[in-house]
This record gives C-alpha cells, structure tokens and sequence, in this order.
C-alpha cells in the first residue's frame, strides 16, 4: 500500500476526543441545538478535490460545556494529491487539538489547534513530493450563545440573520490586503489575476498566526462556510438570497448548483449551520451524557462525527512530538 493512500484514509479516534479532556471548571450553562448540512463537490475543471470539511459535536455535556461544537472548511493546496492531504491533516490535527486542550479559553484553544495544524503540515511539507503543500483554515466553534472563529487563508464564514448576509472573515488574499490599502477597488479586485493568491496559509511558514473572531449568536442565526470555489463565483447578495428562501441542505444543493452554472472553475465546499434553538446543559460538571446532540438535516454531512474512512494500515496523526515523528517518518517510508 502506498504511503500517500495510507495518508488520506487516516481515521480519527474520536473516543480519544470525547474522553481525552479532564478539566472539570465551569463551562457554558446552554448549547445551542443546530440544524448541519454540508456539500463538497469536484466542480467542472479539478481532477482532485482538495477541499475538506469537518464538524464534531461532544456527546458528552462536559466536553460540550467546555469546548462547544465546531465546524471547520479547509481549501488545500500544492498539486497533486498534496493539497487533499494537507487539508486532511489540518482539519483532523486541528480537531483533536482543540478537544484536547484543557484551556476554558475558547481563543486560546483555537491559537493553539492552528500551530498545532499548521506545524504539522509544514513539517509534511518538507518531505520529497510534498513541498508547497498547504492550506487554508475556517473553523467555527459554538459555545453557549457566543461564536468563535479562526481564519487562515482565504474560505470564508459568512454569518446570516434576520435576512441579511454578512461576511464575518476577511481573506488573507493578495487582493484584499490591496482593497483594504485603497489600491484597489472591490470591482478590480474581482477581475483581478492575483485574486487566488493567498497571503496566509497553514503549512507555508513553520509559525502562523489566525485572526479570531468573536459574536454573540440567537435562535435562527445561520453560519455559512465555503471555500473559494463557492465564493469566488457567487456573490454575497445571491448567497443571502438562497439563503432566505431555503433551509441549510436545500441552500447546500443551490448554492453548489449555482457554481457549477458558472463553469466550476475550482472545487467547491459549503457547510450550514443554522440554530434552531438553545437547551440547558443539566450535569455538565459531573460530566453525565448529554441528553440531546445537534440535528443533522437532510443532506448533511456523512457523519455527526469526524470519522474518516479507515485502512488496515490507517495512519492516525498525533499532536505529541513524538507520534508526530514517527507520522512523519511513515510517509517518507522509514517505518
């Protein structure tokens, strides 16, 4: 079996993630119920999809008091199958770091999954075969009434309520830094040939710093995450009205659509979530099962959990230093 199969079939352990975290301070006394769904698509012109999506909602009411729910897009880059792997490898390593942190600092936490996520790539990267690899990062954890948000690169977290879309993160792109600088216009940026180069990515630097974002959330308020391939061809007015007009899986199948009427240039990924209303978390310090999971509407994604298919030889990265050493040294073929 070649390494490069054993690298995109790696599968999380995700008893790990729901038993991995000890802390037994006081988290957040609500959970928001939430309503996912989730499209990945090749698009029209790719032979790989290189873009990832991932969420992971805590069956248990202390692991959910502490660290909340989250839902994560990544866009990879690098040729090849790289850009798939690196997505992979940032999403699964950004996940288990997050769960496994013990911080109630939700910004902290968040910190510290990316460096974990970007080193690990990075040093993937360096590796014959992989150099260029990379990606890019939105991931959203709900917990209690408030949203948090990391960002690298340049998907995006458009977040959408009483009718009105607005996007919440700004692209590390060479084009948004020229808009925001007054040298270009928004219109000139959108025909720009420079449009897809990204300024910040996880993997292109041994150290990388996210932007975090920080609102409070109520009943009916919607995140939406995509990739470029969705937002690079549709525009914020349109997305708000699918949005408007449909639930989250509906609006994932139009959304998708409308992309693929544009010619699909780049593959294409959008995750919904809309909250449908908040419960009392009983118990949360005793660490008692969690008497309701979010719902995953028709058309969601494969799984409530992020459990990837699995190999007789699956290769499951680690966020200790040393599991990361011999992970490295599985792909070079030195195991």
């Amino acid at each position: 079996m070649s390494d490069e199969k054993r690298e995109i079939t790696a599968k999380m352990n995700t008893e790990e993630l729901e038993n991995g975290w000890t802390q037994m301070a006081e988290g957040a006394s609500e959970s928001a119920t939430l309503l996912l769904a989730a499209r990945t698509d090749l698009g029209r012109v790719r032979e790989n999809n290189e873009d990832k999506f991932e969420f992971f909602i805590p069956s248990t009411t202390r692991k959910l008091s502490a660290k909340g729910q989250l839902i994560a897009v990544a866009d990879g880059m690098g040729g090849h199958a790289a850009g798939q792997i690196a997505s992979e490898l940032a999403l699964k390593t950004f996940i288990a770091s997050y769960f496994s942190d013990n911080s109630l600092s939700v910004e902290d936490a968040l910190r510290s999954a990316v460096k974990e996520a970007n080193s690990l790539v990075h040093e993937t990267a360096s590796i014959p075969g992989r150099s260029g690899m990379g990606t890019t990062l939105t991931a959203a954890v709900i917990r209690g009434r408030t949203l948090f948000v990391a960002q690298v690169g340049d998907s995006r977290l458009y977040f959408f309520r009483g009718g009105r879309l607005e996007q919440l993160t700004q692209d590390h792109s060479w084009v948004a830094e020229q808009v925001k600088l007054g040298t270009l216009s928004e219109a000139e940026a959108e025909e720009s040939p420079f449009r897809n180069v990204i300024t910040r990515s996880l993997g292109n630097q041994p150290e990388v710093e996210p932007d975090i974002y920080k609102r409070d959330v109520q009943e009916a308020d919607v995140a939406l995450l995509c990739s470029d391939g969705l937002s690079g061809v549709v525009g914020q007015g349109e997305m708000e009205r699918v949005l408007s007009q449909n639930g989250p899986a509906e609006s994932c199948q139009e959304l998708i659509r409308m992309a693929l009427d544009r010619g699909g240039p780049d593959n294409i990924t959008v995750l919904i979530a809309r909250i449908e209303g908040f419960q009392t978390i009983e118990g949360a310090a005793a660490g008692e099962t969690a008497g309701s999971e979010a719902t995953a509407g028709p058309g969601a994604g494969e799984q409530a959990q992020p459990t990837l298919s699995s190999d007789e030889e699956a290769t499951k990265p680690q966020t200790e230093r040393k599991s990361k050493k011999s992970f490295l040294a599985r792909l070079r073929g030195s195991d």
